[in-house]
């Protein structure tokens, strides 16, 4: 053990060593495996020429015996006796025993006969003659899977032995029985047949002899015609079908008639040949370990003699490499001696020595590195927290969780003779996402990336931190001294900081900015005035900084009430469908919305929104009452980040339902006009001057806009509407009366019959003279489906 840990420990050396040693181990290997093929080739060819032997032998056996039985089965069926037996409905006593002791007869003198059978199918039943004591025993299910075959009659063609099993799930067969099929009685009765009945045990003996005479220990399986494994009481073939499982057994392909398979989990040489007549196979199993178990003797006494070079060549190749790698041994171990840092494991790890030294030292600056970096981050971490238990709680900070503060901000609380400092809170916040500038960044994402520029663009300037607040807020710490900061500076800041974000995310926050305050206690005051400041995001929109001068107005403001004077005027205005003065309203309602303190806004404009509902549930404007837009027009407002959005949304809405109105006006008055024309052409419609332009000049429009207005609502021209009117006319006279084609034209105004025919013709599809001939042919209800 001492000398294998003495070579682990050197891992150049077993480099050498494997290097040496392989090409030595590979001819030794190669040499083996081809040996060991080409044995293994010549074995399975030996095997093959065996068994190829004994299954011709067994295969001649079977086919001697088919004939034997055939003969027999032709014979029967030939005798006088037998076909009066088949047919006679109801057969002479006399007749019937004398033959059936002739089958006993027949019966008894062959030795693998176990019973013949005849059965009469107008009677429909079976004459069973021989002693075979299966036959005898098992009587009844003897008939009953016979009659079952003979059901079945068009499997029974061809002359075969078909196995008889009393179980199907069992390999072992009862009978093989050979069918002649006589005539067949009507009505779908089973066809007369002569049936020979062939012990099966004689079958397999017989292939039990020839396996042995041939010193074989090995299986003989029969399979039928569907694959499926023929035995009988014979514990190996019987085991090997188990085995096989049935289908398991069934042949490959035809030029594949020898292989390796595997049966039940074991391996085995597997020959195969049709026997022929039946359709049958006959399969060799033989263990596959019998027969290759010297060669595979062979194979493992190869490996063990390739091992043993192989130590013997270690161990002579050690001796050698060894002087080589004194010189690298004593630096490794010098290195080992003076690493305080090892790896894991030890050297053994390493792909070798050289690369072990390497190891160490970069696994001791990574974990000198990652030290670092895992103690600069816990301590920002409770860095951060100070910080924000300073600005969300600093009137109950203790004097010891102020000096942690200090200590961790040295540069947000200088020490020594500078100037006592004080303190600027801006808070921030992000702007949603709009659908305009195209954001995909994450909030987390951008709140880091906030934070960090905010405090790039602040530290140009003034000492500055800025925390994230771990709500919806972002705090700016800036330091300055007695003499302040410059809040338009600070500002102008800011504001280049949104540019920024927006510039690279296209994303913004909004930020106030507080006074500056001298007492570290007073800091979470400065905060939460801040955040009611940045409230007033709402007055000013997305992007904004916001500093205590332009809200003071909004914050001192008391009177916050909306004259009822402007209610009534709105209702009168939308009740009138007068947008611009909606408009004019909106604009001086939001004007002195703007001047509310933050909490006040809201609730005036919740104020419009009731207005705006009560005048909209007056039965003028019951269409409008119950529209989508109404229900979701408090959502859409509440969702607005502006007062300007919030009066957008409302105006635009309030306008939609002026227009909606108008146009329905509109609408019935162009109406109106459209139905007068329509009563006036059908009043003058004999007049031969009636046109476009006599119409429009009656009712003193123009002929462009009566052309247009009537176009537009019955897609039809004015002309072409006079036209239709007069030709309807025409065609009652031509069914009422006698009037010929110039009367019926003059008329009904047209300048001339020609002109009149053809228009006629191009809207029923034939002329005036046409129409009426069909119409005296009774055709009537045919014409009206021609017409265009």
């Amino acid at each position: 053990m001492g000398i294998v840990r003495w070579l682990k420990s050197r891992k150049y050396l077993q480099r050498i060593v494997l290097y040496f040693n392989l090409s030595f181990v590979g001819l030794l290997v190669l040499f083996s495996i081809a040996y060991y093929v080409s044995s293994k080739n010549v074995v399975l060819d030996t095997q093959k020429d065996a068994d190829e032997k004994v299954l011709s032998q067994i295969k001649y056996n079977i086919n001697y015996l088919h004939e034997i039985v055939q003969n027999i089965a032709i014979m029967m069926s030939f005798d006088k006796s037998i076909v009066y037996l088949m047919n006679a409905r109801e057969p002479d006593s006399f007749t019937k025993f004398q033959t059936l002791r002739m089958l006993d007869t027949v019966a008894d003198s062959t030795s693998f006969v176990d019973s013949i059978a005849v059965y009469n199918g107008v009677e429909g039943r079976m004459y069973i003659g021989g002693s075979g004591k299966w036959s005898r025993t098992h009587l009844k299910e003897l008939e009953e899977m016979t009659l079952r075959s003979l059901r079945q009659s068009d499997r029974l063609t061809g002359g075969r032995l078909v196995p008889m099993k009393t179980d199907e799930r069992n390999a072992n067969v009862d009978l093989f029985s050979f069918f002649v099929l006589e005539s067949h009685p009507a009505n779908g009765a089973a066809p007369n047949a002569v049936i020979v009945n062939i012990r099966p045990q004689w079958v397999f003996d017989n292939i039990a002899n020839v396996n042995n005479l041939g010193g074989r220990q090995d299986g003989i399986v029969v399979l039928d015609q569907d694959g499926k494994a023929l035995a009988y009481r014979n514990e190996t073939t019987k085991k090997l079908a188990e085995a096989g499982g049935g289908t398991a057994l069934h042949a490959g392909p035809a030029s594949d008639l020898f292989q390796v398979r595997r049966l039940g989990g074991e391996k085995y040489l597997v020959s195969e040949m049709s026997v022929g007549v039946n359709d049958w196979k006959i399969m060799s199993i033989l263990p596959y370990d019998t027969v290759m178990g010297r060669v595979e003797s062979f194979r493992d006494l190869s490996f063990l003699l390739i091992g043993l070079a192989l130590a013997i060549s270690i161990v002579l190749s050690a001796a050698v490499a060894n002087r080589l790698y004194q010189p690298i041994r004593k630096l490794t171990d010098q290195f080992r001696r003076n690493t305080l840092v090892p790896l894991p494991g030890g050297p053994k790890t390493t792909q070798d020595e050289m690369s072990y030294i390497s190891g160490v030292y970069e696994r001791t600056l990574n974990k000198l590195r990652l030290a670092h970096e895992e103690e600069n981050r816990n301590q920002q971490i409770v860095n951060d927290y100070y910080l924000r238990r300073w600005m969300a709680d600093s009137e109950s900070l203790t004097e010891e969780e102020l000096r942690e503060c200090r200590a961790a901000w040295p540069l947000l609380f200088p020490e020594g003779d500078e100037a006592e400092p004080g303190w600027i809170v801006a808070v921030l916040t992000p702007d949603p996402s709009l659908p305009a500038m195209h954001s995909h960044v994450r909030d987390d994402l951008f709140r880091f990336a906030a934070c960090n520029i905010t405090e790039e663009t602040l530290a140009r300037s003034y000492p500055v931190r800025v925390l994230d607040m771990k709500n919806e807020f972002l705090v700016a710490i800036v330091r300055t001294t007695a003499e302040g900061a410059d809040s338009a500076a600070l500002r102008k800041l800011l504001a280049e900081a949104v540019g920024t974000c927006r510039r690279y995310y296209r994303r913004t926050f909004s930020a106030a900015v507080y006074h500056p305050v001298s007492d570290p206690g007073e800091v979470s005051l400065a905060y939460q005035a801040a955040v009611r400041q940045l409230m007033y995001r709402l007055l000013y929109g997305p992007g904004s900084i916001i500093v205590p001068e332009d809200v003071e107005s909004n914050m001192a403001r008391r009177d916050v009430s909306i004259p009822a004077e402007w209610e009534k005027k709105l209702g009168e205005a939308i009740r009138a469908r007068d947008d611009k003065a909606i408009l004019a309203l909106l604009r001086k309602w939001f004007g002195a919305i703007s001047a509310f303190p933050y909490d006040e806004m809201t609730f005036a404009v919740q104020q419009i929104l009731l207005v705006v509902r009560q005048v909209l549930r007056e039965p003028t404007f019951a269409a409008h009452s119950n529209s989508i837009a109404m229900q979701t027009l408090g959502t859409h407002v509440a969702r607005s980040d502006t007062l300007a959005e919030m009066k957008e949304k409302i105006a635009h809405f309030l306008v939609q339902v002026c227009l909606a109105d108008r146009e329905a006006q509109k609408e019935d008055k162009n109406k109106v006009v459209v139905d007068a024309i329509k009563e006036f052409v059908e009043k003058n419609a004999l007049d031969i001057n009636l046109s476009l332009q006599s119409v429009a000049s009656n009712f003193k429009m123009s002929s462009a806009y009566v052309g247009r207005l009537f176009k537009q609502y019955l897609n039809v021209s004015v002309g072409d509407y006079i036209n239709g009117y007069r030709l309807d006319k025409a065609r009652e006279m031509l069914l009422a009366g006698s009037f010929s084609v110039k009367e019926i034209a003059d008329y009904l105004g047209f300048n001339n019959a020609s002109y009149f025919i053809t228009l006629f013709k191009k809207k029923y599809g034939m002329t005036p003279k046409e129409f009426r001939m069909n119409a005296t042919l009774g055709e009537e209800n045919r014409l009206n489906g021609t017409q265009n």
